[in-house]
């Protein structure tokens, strides 16, 4: 019988604050019993486990890093795994596993052999944020990280501009002031709006929507924390 696939979401805020007062009971339950984890971060993921339960038996564990960097023989790897009957959870560095993630190449492959995937509940900051921003939640796409390149992310930005929707990014937090800023000035019409979603669920959490002539006229000044930003 060929193992499953557990898809583990993994706290969004700072890995020194790990909360897991949102961590439902029952999947804290199905990773105590689980002894294969393919991961993004090793270290996050130990951390994560030892807070689920501080008798995880972390030294028995196996724990396959699985990152951009990856190659079809880590995959066939974990593959192996779950084909020999051997039940792998896969946990991203923070959040949902297989969202602008590479636990989607997992999924794919598990697809592919017929392996049974289990997506478990937890919190995912695209969908969070969304639902506080108070924009359009009926139609909205998400981008996923916007280019490395200022040049090439200002070009992503202007696309979006004949576009209706709520459209969702997500960036690397030393990068947030420099995206608020490109957003701020690419984008002229005076009835857009913009959501800058911060440390969701974390100690440090801030929601707020503002049209962005209204934000161009203001000081903002994002620290180093998970952000999401929405516009519409």
């Amino acid at each position: 019988m060929k193992g499953k696939l557990y898809l583990i979401p993994v706290p969004i805020h700072n890995e020194e604050d790990f909360n897991i007062e949102y961590t439902p009971p029952y999947l804290i339950k199905i990773v105590n019993q689980i002894k294969i984890f393919a991961v993004e971060n090793i270290r996050t993921s130990r951390r994560f486990l030892r807070k689920l339960n501080p008798k995880y038996d972390i030294d028995h564990t196996v724990f396959e890093l699985i990152n951009k960097k990856s190659g079809s023989d880590d995959f066939i790897k974990i593959l192996e795994y779950l084909l020999n009957g051997n039940n792998v959870g896969v946990m991203s560095e923070s959040g949902c596993p297989g969202i602008a993630d590479p636990g989607q190449k997992i999924c794919d492959i598990a697809h592919q052999n017929k392996i049974s995937i289990k997506p478990l509940i937890g919190p995912s900051s695209i969908l969070l944020a969304l639902m506080a921003s108070g924009l359009n939640g009926q139609k909205f796409q998400f981008h996923g990280y916007l280019p490395i390149n200022s040049l090439e992310r200002i070009n992503a930005l202007k696309k979006l501009k004949p576009y209706t929707g709520s459209h969702i990014f997500i960036e690397t937090p030393y990068r947030n002031q420099k995206v608020f800023d490109e957003i701020i000035n690419t984008f002229k019409d005076r009835n857009r709006k913009l959501c800058v979603a911060i440390d969701i669920t974390g100690k440090n959490e801030k929601i707020f929507t503002k049209k962005i002539d209204v934000l161009k006229n203001e000081v903002i000044v994002l620290k180093k924390y998970p952000t999401i930003f929405i516009i519409e």
